[in-house]
């Protein structure tokens, strides 16, 4: 058992380590040392379930400790940050220090003005950033990034030391998007907000594996449904089609904060884009195919088979559907159902695009070597299918087989060429 004698030597010398940590945290004239922040760091989680540290911390903890470590936050996935993310974070949750002074939260170094004028204005004078204002700090390509890596977990995998600054800490963003939907969403720009792919990375976060992440993607989410029924409808002329997007996303949602699967989030995400571009190919397409129904069934990813078949012609220009049927024949998930209608649906594309260049009467000699390579390339692909065909014996290699290889020869597609050089 502990003495009160060794007890107190030991909180002195406790109290005069933190006090040193923030001292050094306190110096302006250099960045702050990473060693320092972890060391604060692990003092806090350390304490928590000490009364007198807790209250000790407490006392040592004023506005120029919080405004010092957000002007050198910058938000990202590296170390740094991430220390900085967690000792605010328990500052704020276990030792019942209020961060809502310093709400709507800013970043980094151009975050240093408005801090100032904070502690030399006093809460009640200061003014507040707007919430486009806060929007302005956002990088709409780091954004995207931070959605795409952060696939199905907050806990982003980095490929190399030095690419943590190319992605967001989504836990910190999150959490700024739902202090600003809720305290300043009436007066929030709808479009800046969605330009800056603050709806989209709620959408994907839907797929996270932390509850807590997902529940607050579902708060924004809902709350940005809420702000566009109140808005006029001559500000954001694409309100309706958001509301509606909005809609059909929460009647698919079976059970409260429940976890999507990652293409169906990340298809939301893309839909949220793809909504104020409608010169894009996909878009009439994309829309009809929400329209069909009041919801989508979520574990059908997103029944996608529908999708393809209203999307065949625009996404053979744009994203090569003949290609992405090869790879998805090779994987072995598949059922026969899928085989199938893969099969089928690539014997259609592939005659779609010999009627295209067969049936053209100019015979010049670009226009013969542009056949030659549509149907090599047709070929290449075609003998992928055909090697996954003879794999199975089912329906797809009985049905549609023989009528690939037929059309997969070269005299059918030309009497200029040479004889049929397709396996048997």
């Amino acid at each position: 058992m502990t003495s009160p004698k060794r007890k107190k030597i030991k909180e002195s010398k406790s109290d005069n380590d933190i006090e040193t940590v923030i001292n050094k945290i306190l110096l302006e004239d250099c960045d702050l040392d990473v060693a320092i922040l972890l060391r604060f760091r692990n003092h806090l989680q350390h304490s928590k379930d000490n009364e007198l540290e807790v209250q000790s911390v407490k006392l040592k903890i004023e506005q120029r400790v919080i405004t010092r470590l957000l002007c050198q936050y910058e938000a990202m996935e590296s170390e740094k940050d991430k220390a900085i993310f967690d000792i605010l974070f328990l500052l704020e949750k276990l030792y019942q220090i209020s961060l809502r002074p310093f709400f709507p939260m800013v970043w980094g170094n151009r975050a240093k003005d408005n801090y100032e004028k904070l502690r030399q204005l006093g809460q009640i004078l200061h003014t507040k950033l707007t919430a486009d204002q806060v929007l302005d700090y956002l990088n709409p390509k780091l954004m995207w990034n931070t959605l795409l890596k952060s696939e199905q977990t907050t806990s982003i995998k980095i490929p190399e030391k030095d690419s943590s600054n190319q992605f967001y800490d989504a836990r910190f963003i999150l959490r700024l998007l739902a202090t600003l939907i809720d305290d300043d969403g009436a007066k929030m720009n709808s479009r800046k907000f969605i330009d800056v792919n603050a709806l989209s990375l709620a959408f994907a976060a839907t797929s996270f594996v932390s509850r807590s992440e997902r529940c607050i993607a579902y708060f924004i989410l809902r709350r940005f449904l809420l702000h566009l029924t109140e808005l006029d409808a001559d500000s954001f002329p694409e309100k309706c089609l958001y509301i509606y997007l909005l809609q059909i996303f929460k009647n698919s949602i079976e059970n409260p904060i429940q976890r999507l699967p990652h293409v169906v989030a990340h298809f939301f995400a893309r839909v949220t884009k793809l909504i104020l571009h409608p010169e894009d190919p996909v878009y009439q397409p994309v829309l009809s195919f929400l329209l069909l129904k009041p919801n989508i069934d979520i574990q059908n990813v997103p029944e996608i088979y529908k999708l393809h078949r209203s999307l065949a012609n625009d996404l053979y220009v744009r994203q090569n559907l003949h290609s992405w049927i090869v790879l998805t024949l090779q994987n072995t998930m598949i059922t026969r159902w899928e085989r199938v209608f893969l099969c089928q649906l690539f014997v259609m594309l592939v005659t779609h695009v010999k009627d295209l260049y067969c049936n053209s009467n100019h015979d010049s000699m670009d226009a013969n070597w542009r056949k030659t390579m549509v149907y090599k390339t047709c070929q290449m692909l075609g003998n992928k299918v055909c090697d996954e065909l003879e794999k199975q014996n089912d329906d797809a290699k009985s049905t549609w087989l023989p009528k690939l290889k037929q059309l997969l020869c070269k005299d059918s597609w030309a009497g200029s060429m040479e004889a049929c050089d397709i396996r048997n």
